[in-house]
């Protein structure tokens, strides 16, 4: 039997105890940890042009009936979205970029709703990612010189962190965040990865990878870190981790992840097979590459998605997944990505269709 609370916070809503992400721990005092999902999953889509998407299914039914709308105006581009929480012990909120320079920031309590989405206009340039982890809000995206950080524990009131005296730091926008669940953050720019063990208030450079690599999004899961970098030699890699030691990292081989890759995102989550391995997905147009066991072996799959130009890809932790396409197009896998099914093609946000390029799902990373 699997315990449903602990210490009275139902078990989707814990990410970590005293620490250790609660996808590395197997039990406790004896009943085993339930696996994410479960329930009604909440997916929501950012797109170009003002455009959101958004569908509610039970985990494990075909992920479709996906409805849009544009907000606040036809102009502004959306390029990421992310889950989390609006303050310590809070209610969920999601939060998404934008690349307008009055609305850098959104979020809402009601992403399902036309109309319900807050700006926040900040100083310091686009945001590229986001990520909430243990009642915090961190953002990267433009390093223009002093470089910072944004820092949030509700979503809505932002402050900044000078990192301009990181070692190698440039002003490389930085593409990717992540946390283990508990006060360990990672960030990307260019060939390198910066990291804060104290919940994001200093950091100080990880890894020099000291190559033409471009290191992309970071994910986290089950005691891994893994990061999605192109311009490796002749192909592109997952680089991986273990928690324990994450200065020294190991790359994939180039020909099991594919050359060229258009997809700038990586997703990992707890497996569907087993409690202590993850599966890992990185999307490239119409193909991926995937490894169910936290990337120990991994297979290049061609042609597997229902369309091309794949931009954005989330998971649920319990084997259902979403992939979001440029031209309004969704694909989705209930199978851990065994197989793929459309969505929805085309989808129409008021009027027209957006390229759609990110996906979030109401799980509390890390999975």
């Amino acid at each position: 039997m699997s315990w449903s609370k602990l210490n009275g916070v139902a078990a989707a809503g814990v990410t970590s105890v005293n620490g250790i992400a609660k996808g590395s721990i197997s039990n406790i005092n004896g009943s085993a940890t339930p696996a994410s999902g479960g329930g009604d999953n909440l997916w929501i889509a950012a797109a170009k042009d003002g455009g959101y998407g958004h569908v509610e299914v039970t985990a494990g039914d075909a992920i479709t009936g996906w409805v849009g709308y544009r907000d606040p105006d036809t102009s502004t581009d959306y390029h990421y979205i992310a889950y989390g929480k609006d303050g310590p012990g809070g209610s969920p909120r999601w939060v998404s970029n934008s690349n307008s320079g009055n609305r850098e920031i959104r979020y809402s309590d009601d992403p399902e709703t036309d109309g319900s989405w807050t700006d926040i206009n900040i100083s310091s340039g686009q945001i590229y990612s986001l990520a909430w982890a243990n009642d915090k809000w961190i953002g990267v995206g433009q390093m223009s010189a002093p470089q910072t950080v944004l820092t949030s524990s509700d979503g809505a009131t932002w402050g900044t962190l000078d990192v301009s005296a990181l070692t190698g730091i440039t002003t490389t926008n930085s593409q990717g965040i992540a946390s283990d669940g508990g006060n360990n953050w990672i960030f990307s720019q260019q060939d390198r990865l910066y990291a804060s063990s104290n919940h994001g208030d200093s950091w100080y450079l990880l890894q020099d990878f000291n190559d033409a690599r471009v290191c992309h999004q970071v994910a986290y899961s089950n005691a891994r870190w893994f990061v999605w970098c192109t311009n490796v030699g002749a192909g592109d890699v997952v680089t991986c981790a273990d928690a324990a030691s994450s200065g020294s990292w190991t790359d994939t081989a180039d020909t099991q992840v594919g050359g060229a890759a258009t997809g700038p995102h990586i997703a990992a989550c707890v497996s569907t097979a087993s409690s202590g391995l993850s599966t890992v997905i990185v999307v490239n147009s119409n193909d991926i590459w995937r490894s169910v066991d936290s990337c120990a072996n991994g297979s290049y799959m061609v042609n597997v998605l229902p369309y091309g130009s794949a931009n954005g890809i989330a998971g649920d932790g319990n084997g259902n997944w979403v992939v979001v396409h440029s031209g309004g197009d969704i694909s989705y896998s209930v199978d851990d990505g065994t197989t793929w099914s459309s969505g929805v093609e085309n989808l129409a946000f008021d009027t027209g269709t957006e390229n759609i390029n990110h996906i979030a799902v109401n799980k509390y990373l890390p999975l």
